[in-house]
């Protein structure tokens, strides 16, 4: 009888010590790494809405995500995450100032290696640092209140664009803007695109959102 006991007691014993370890500290997990593809309008809507692109780059964001899966079992893990989006920025001069509209891709990324659950490390910006993000023309974006919603399509998928009221800051001079924001999943990616006028400055945006064009990944 203890001839048969005594291999199980080994057994627990050298589980407990695995898993212990000594008071050894756990892995903490690599960051997540992703790349978007370019989003950008079509040029025949450029040429008759008067819009030239000013800047093609491809800014870093820094965020963390967390992401929950419920089942038999709960997974939840929070991960840092390294993105490089792409943004091309698309501009038009007014007696009033610049009208600008930026397009701005951010790879979605996956939380769980082996769960088809995907993220986008953006989503909790703010209106204003979205705004901010997507185009340098403007600079300290303030939001300071929401001036509306409407449905719209934009890379064939409904969604909602968001009206706001401001003050933005170019050629080092405040001034009231009116801004607009829109964002959908297309592909691997989410595709924001964001506009910035001088108060009361038509942006031609519904024609604009109908020329966005992106690669799925």
């Amino acid at each position: 009888m203890f001839r048969r006991v005594l291999p199980v007691l080994a057994l627990v014993v050298l589980a407990g010590c695995a898993g212990a370890g000594g008071g050894a500290t756990p892995t903490p997990d690599p960051p997540l790494h992703a790349t978007a593809a370019p989003a950008t309008l079509d040029p025949a809507v450029l040429s008759a809405t008067g819009y030239a692109e000013r800047r093609a780059d491809a800014p870093w964001l820094n965020a963390t995500v967390t992401a929950r899966i419920e089942g038999d079992v709960t997974l939840q893990t929070t991960r840092d995450v390294r993105a490089t989006t792409a943004r091309r920025v698309y501009a038009r001069s007014t007696p009033d100032g610049p009208v600008v509209v930026g397009l701005h891709a951010v790879p979605s990324v996956k939380p769980f290696e082996n769960a088809d659950l995907r993220k986008d490390p953006a989503a909790g910006l703010s209106p204003a640092d979205r705004l901010a993000r997507a185009q340098p023309v403007y600079a300290d974006v303030r939001v300071r209140s929401t001036a509306g919603e409407r449905s719209v399509t934009v890379l064939g998928s409904e969604a909602t664009l968001t009206r706001y009221r401001g003050t933005a800051r170019v050629n080092g001079t405040d001034r009231p803007v009116a801004a607009a924001l829109v964002t959908v999943a297309h592909g691997d990616d989410y595709v924001t695109v964001a506009a910035i006028a001088p108060r009361g400055v038509d942006a031609s945006l519904p024609r604009l959102l109908g020329a966005v064009r992106h690669e799925k990944g």
